[in-house]
């Protein structure tokens, strides 16, 4: 026991292992490793002493650290409804990679379940002195943080403060994510489309209808041409949306461009029910990438995907930036082109 209790304790580096190794004073390596940029230390005494820390594998005391320089290394995650779904939950993993790399540890705490909508567990964590607060929701929507705690710094993503009061908020851009998909399907020859949307008053819905009517305007399709409803994000409302549009042949578009992937799966049940294929006799495209849906269906689903885990990333590095930036920061969506969308049927054939 003895001996094993010696080779535990002389495997344990500490900042004195580091001075030796670098030839510098442990002073020198605590201020080096705890960024004390009030101090003067020259660039190559710093790379001298960040390069031994790191051949030795020197761990540091976050406790002890925290302690001496009254500066917390946890960052809260304030989530509604996010654990659970398989897509937004990427947002958390983001904002972890975020400040793992600067040192820190994320502590999430779930409030859907909670009586009190989290507001214990959060001011738990305020006392214990966390450097901020990250609020995440699993759709863009207006969230209420927990009151009287304005001093801590808080970034919001995937979701606004009440008001839109002034503060840092990360999106998805939801307008450029509309615009692609629509520009793709107007380059791909189509001239009569029909928009399937969510809720009119929704954040997203919006933004997407607004890069499609863009994307329309720049492709000279007249407004005419795109006929816009309005329904739920939900397989159902897709299904019930796209029987209308395509029960009418006189006006009958030959592509659908669907608010969200749910509301694609509902729009293809329908066509399939109206004896019509994708893409041959119409195309079908839909809006989020959901993982295990979109690229799974048949044909597969052309959409958008939406970059919760860049959105995470974003937030974490805005928390721990130190620097105030009020306003909406804009994360780019990616066209996904799959075969569920291609050049419309010649007229007569």
């Amino acid at each position: 026991m003895a001996n094993r209790k010696r080779t535990t304790q002389s495997q344990r580096v500490t900042m004195k292992d580091v001075a030796r190794h670098a030839g510098v004073s442990q002073p020198t390596v605590s201020f080096v490793l705890n960024d004390r940029r009030d101090v003067s230390i020259a660039a190559e005494t710093r790379t001298r002493v960040l390069e031994a820390a790191k051949e030795l594998n020197f761990q540091p005391n976050r406790a002890a650290q925290s302690l001496r320089s009254n500066r917390s290394y946890t960052v809260g995650v304030i989530a509604d409804r996010l654990v659970s779904q398989p897509y937004a939950g990427h947002i958390v993993l983001g904002v972890q990679q975020a400040v793992q790399e600067a040192g820190y540890v994320c502590f999430v705490v779930e409030t859907a379940q909670t009586s009190d909508g989290g507001k214990a567990a959060v001011e738990n964590l305020v006392q214990q002195g966390v450097a901020g607060l990250v609020y995440a929701a699993p759709g863009p929507e207006y969230v209420t943080p927990v009151a009287g705690l304005d001093a801590v710094p808080t970034v919001f993503v995937n979701c606004f403060p009440p008001e839109d009061a002034p503060a840092v908020t990360v999106l998805a851009d939801e307008y450029q994510g509309g615009y692609d998909v629509a520009a793709a399907v107007f380059a791909a020859g189509h001239t009569t489309v029909a928009f399937l949307g969510g809720p009119e008053d929704d954040y997203a819905c919006q933004e997407r209808k607004r890069g499609l009517e863009r994307a329309a305007a720049d492709a000279g399709i007249p407004s005419t041409q795109v006929s816009i409803t309005f329904g739920t994000f939900q397989v159902g409302s897709g299904y019930d949306l796209a029987v209308e549009v395509l029960y009418d042949v006189a006006i009958r578009p030959t592509a659908i461009i669907c608010g969200n992937d749910r509301m694609a799966v509902g729009a293809l049940m329908a066509a399939q029910a109206l004896g019509m294929r994708c893409p041959e006799d119409i195309s079908i495209v839909g809006f989020d990438d959901q993982p295990d849906l979109a690229d799974q269906m048949h044909p597969p689903l052309t959409t958008v995907a939406l970059p919760h885990q860049q959105m995470g990333f974003e937030a974490g590095t805005l928390l721990l930036a130190q620097a105030e930036q009020p306003g909406r920061h804009l994360v780019s969506c990616e066209y996904v082109a799959r075969s569920s969308l291609a050049a419309p049927r010649p007229e007569g054939s």
